[in-house]
């Protein structure tokens, strides 16, 4: 199955080098395994846990999995049985997706389509049942607010937009116990951070995110932290602690219990807001 005729439009987007690619070009062959320690497998279940609930109910239902990056959501689509478009800035990136998805048996289940977030002209308006950008590529790109609007352009009236961002409160915690007050006052204004010192990563809180799917035609429909319970504990012992297994279950547990509650989403070092196009 091969989906670029349907869903690619004659004009191209223009995709252009960016930090962010750049940086994700250096990184892709090791990507996922550096993502794969206890604490972002609880995230990885938070993630999958929430998103599964808006899921496409139509067998062979198309799914746009934008900033896909080496596809770790784009296979889990495609082994539910969904047409899964895997897009991504950055080359090195989509070349992995494509090697894992032939391992995995699935290089005719996901097709691989480079673009930038901010400019998906490739992809025709209202086409794509579901919609998710996992993993921050809309905090990661240079203008949010047009990405926000092209993921609405490109999803059907009545699909789910699914997308996760980088808190500003947990970041702002971050900088306040590391005592960098400078950094503090500027990222206050600019709701702005370097990634690594490699490239800018914006940052949001839940009411940000409402903003910006009301102005783009989304109605929100759950907004959740990921994980939004804070631990209190240094990154060290929150691996230690998650590598139990019996703990792991009872704080997904948790997680699945409260990470909606209004009071703490936005303490979460991620956010995931799920929307309907109206």
């Amino acid at each position: 199955m091969k989906l670029e005729k349907k869903v690619v439009c004659v004009m191209a987007s223009r995709v252009k080098k960016t930090e962010s690619s750049e940086y994700h070009d250096r990184i892709a062959e090791q990507y996922e395994s550096d993502y794969s320690s206890p604490y972002w497998q609880l995230y990885d279940e938070i993630t999958w846990r929430n998103m599964k609930r808006f899921l496409p109910k139509k067998k062979k239902a198309v799914i746009l999995d934008v900033g896909g990056g080496t596809g770790h959501w784009s296979r889990a689509l495609a082994k539910l049985g969904y047409c899964v478009v895997c897009s991504d800035l950055s080359e090195k990136m989509l070349q992995v997706a494509k090697k894992k998805a032939n391992e995995e048996g699935l290089d005719g289940c996901i097709s691989f389509i480079q673009a930038d977030i901010t400019d998906m002209r490739c992809f025709k308006g209202g086409f794509f049942d579901m919609v998710i950008a996992q993993g921050d590529p809309v905090g990661f790109c240079d203008d949010p607010e047009k990405a926000i609007a092209e993921l609405s352009r490109v999803a059907k009236k009545g699909a789910h937009v699914c997308v996760s961002i980088d808190g500003f409160f947990s970041t702002l915690s971050d900088l306040i116990a590391a005592k960098k007050h400078k950094d503090i006052d500027r990222f206050e204004k600019t709701k702005i951070t370097e990634f690594h010192g490699s490239f800018p990563v914006h940052h949001f809180t839940p009411e940000d995110l409402r903003r910006l799917f009301k102005e783009n035609d989304l109605e929100m429909v759950t907004i959740i932290g990921k994980p939004a319970i804070n631990f209190d504990l240094h990154q060290d012992e929150v691996e230690k602690l998650l590598s139990d297994k019996k703990i792991f279950k009872r704080v997904l547990a948790l997680e699945m219990k409260h990470n909606s509650e209004p009071s703490i989403v936005g303490y979460g070092r991620h956010i995931e807001a799920i929307g309907k196009k109206v």
